[in-house]
């Protein structure tokens, strides 16, 4: 008959991906699917060898880094999943019908600036305050919802992490000295429109329409996350 892993053992099996530095449950999941089906083709081959020993000659085949490889790989992949969804939403902002609000917004802009070129601190200055807001409120229920549930999805840390926009904090200081002029020619006004703009539309992105679509693109990722939500 054949040998099988059986319950216990994937549980084991878990654990001993946790013990080795896999902290997301969809890459547990992966190492364990890959795990379970090394050791029982193992077994068909020399079945007198034991789980344990099946499964460190099995891991042995990662070589010296471990999982850190595969972890890395998948982390990569997730990323570019990410930034793939991000430029698909972010796109749409210049197609119609939506390029008239982006246009709309420049103009509306430049417009402040034009009376008060240093308003544009004040802009960025509410944005930055904006994200700092969002980006905390996230954290605090991501990780609630961490601790409520014990597993960590790869996609969906990024996603409430806001990858990117965290980048963008220290942007409203890098054009401070071109304000602070008697007189600011009107290209730089129009360029200053349209960067606040950009950074403004790519931060509701990342702050806004993402997250509220969380639950479709994991859903869409991973089928177990739909059958954890579902429980």
């Amino acid at each position: 008959m054949e040998k099988k892993i059986n319950p216990e053992q994937i549980d084991q099996l878990y654990t001993f991906t946790r013990a080795h530095f896999v902290e997301y449950y969809d890459l547990q999941t992966e190492l364990v699917d890959h795990l379970a089906n090394a050791i029982e083709a193992t077994w068909q081959l020399k079945p007198n060898v034991s789980f344990e020993d099946a499964l460190q000659m099995e891991f042995k085949k990662f070589g010296v880094f471990g999982f850190s490889t595969v972890v890395e790989q998948r982390q990569k992949a997730l990323g570019k999943k990410y930034y793939k969804l991000l430029w698909g939403y972010f796109k749409q902002f210049f197609k119609l019908p939506l390029i008239v609000v982006t246009v709309a917004l420049v103009v509306l802009t430049y417009k402040i600036l034009e009376v008060e070129p240093l308003l544009y601190l004040a802009l960025m200055g509410g944005l930055v305050v904006t994200m700092i807001v969002k980006i905390t409120g996230y954290k605090k229920r991501h990780d609630k919802k961490v601790k409520a549930t014990g597993k960590k999805w790869l996609l969906e840390d990024i996603i409430y992490k806001c990858g990117g926009v965290g980048a963008m904090l220290g942007l409203p200081f890098q054009f401070y000295h071109m304000l602070a002029k008697d007189h600011v020619n009107t290209g730089l006004l129009w360029f200053l429109s349209v960067f606040f703009v950009l950074v403004a539309l790519f931060s509701y992105v990342v702050l806004f329409v993402i997250p509220a679509k969380a639950e479709e693109h994991l859903k869409a990722t991973y089928p177990e996350y739909d059958l954890e939500f579902s429980k």
